[in-house]
């Protein structure tokens, strides 16, 4: 904010945090003779002179938006595979049990918070006059990315906290779901609330679409941070139960170890874990700043886009379902085939009499004419269709 500046006086005020500007250097703001600020003619609108924020000779008037544009990237992926994960975990009755559901809501927490921080990311941070104007939507924009993106932590929060009570306490009631759903969608809002009314009220803390930092964002940062530590200690438990399971079953020790890399491997990405390996920003004269702005964008972005692989795309439960299916529609596409090519032949009243005389003999000894007519695969497509009511009695336990 700017202090009282007497009138026909030139006030200074920092340079806003944009990758075009100079963080270090001063733009001004003129005050009129009947103390007023000086208004642009064209916008009618408050106007203050930012070109000085540009430094000439570092050649900062390029902004570098690599780390913008991998942010962008990463997030579109994300979203393209997990809407994918999130059709095929709604397509199939088989897939439908709590810890899918769970899955579910944290694809979706991942969908929204991608798609409202690459609004941000083109509409705001990339725009300058959108910056410097600070509109009111700007700034509930970034109220709405910032309450996808405490969803997001509070779903893995929620995904650790359910396998850690299944795994360790075998503790298991219909009211853990519902709980959860509260938890991921319920107390972030009221957080987002309280940081929004809290900042929005004071004046030194609302610019540049809250794009700066505040001391104000540790209403969200406490909360995220204690849910990320919660889960690194879920983590640590449930790898020592899976430890000493295995222990109980005489397995090997190298085969331990083993299962408990997997086990760690799948569990970093859902759990969130992968934050702690990049905890604090560098100093602006480490050197590293650059490199650490591309890792932190492809570790926040990708997580999404890895969290669908493992759990959707190659987790055997659903390529087994996918695979059943698809054997089913081809078996099914088979035998209508059949069935379309014996009508085309138009039997005689000899021949059709004695094949339909013969199939009624055969019929109640054995089903050797169905085989013969519609080969192995019709045994199969009964074996299939044995596996899919089988399937159907217990779609909601997996």
């Amino acid at each position: 904010m700017l202090a009282e500046t007497p009138a026909g006086e030139v006030a200074s005020i920092p340079c806003p945090p944009h990758p075009v500007f100079d963080t270090s250097r001063f733009a001004h703001k003129e005050c009129m003779e009947n103390g007023s600020w000086f208004v642009d003619p064209e916008s009618l609108t408050e106007w203050a002179n930012y070109s000085e924020c540009i430094n000439q000779e570092t050649h900062m008037y390029e902004p570098d938006y690599g780390p913008i544009h991998a942010f962008v990237g990463g997030y579109a992926l994300s979203i393209v595979m997990l809407l994918a994960a999130t059709a095929i975990m709604c397509s199939f009755r088989q897939l439908r049990c709590e810890r899918n559901a769970l899955h579910k809501h944290l694809f979706v927490s991942f969908i929204l918070n991608g798609i409202c921080w690459i609004l941000y990311f083109l509409v705001a941070v990339t725009n300058g006059h959108v910056l410097i104007t600070n509109p009111i939507w700007c700034q509930f924009l970034h109220c709405i990315c910032n309450y996808f993106a405490v969803c997001n932590f509070f779903w893995m929060f929620c995904e650790g906290f359910y396998l850690h009570t299944l795994i360790v306490s075998a503790f298991h009631t219909g009211k853990l779901f519902m709980a959860c759903c509260i938890l991921g969608w319920g107390a972030p809002f009221l957080l987002i609330v309280i940081y929004c009314v809290i900042r929005a009220t004071d004046d030194g803390h609302t610019e540049h679409c809250w794009s700066g930092n505040s001391v104000y964002v540790w209403i969200i940062y406490g909360p995220v941070i204690t849910s990320l530590l919660a889960n690194f200690a879920f983590l640590i438990n449930i790898i020592r139960v899976i430890i000493r399971k295995l222990r109980d079953f005489d397995a090997p020790n190298t085969s331990q170890t083993r299962k408990a890399v997997r086990a760690t491997i799948i569990l970093v990405p859902l759990l969130g874990l992968q934050y702690l390996l990049l905890p604090f920003r560098p100093s602006e004269d480490s050197g590293f700043q650059e490199t650490y702005a591309y890792l932190s964008a492809l570790v926040t972005s990708l997580q999404g886009a890895l969290v669908a692989l493992i759990y959707c795309f190659l987790n055997g439960e659903v390529i087994s379902v996918i695979k059943r299916r698809w054997q089913q529609i081809n078996l099914m596409e088979g035998r209508s085939v059949r069935l379309q090519g014996a009508l085309v032949w138009p039997p005689t009243s000899m021949t059709y009499m004695e094949s339909h005389t013969a199939d009624k003999k055969d019929y109640g000894v054995s089903k050797s004419r169905h085989t013969e007519d519609f080969g192995e695969g019709a045994l199969e497509l009964e074996k299939l269709n044995g596996d899919v009511t089988a399937d159907k009695t217990s779609s909601h336990r997996c």
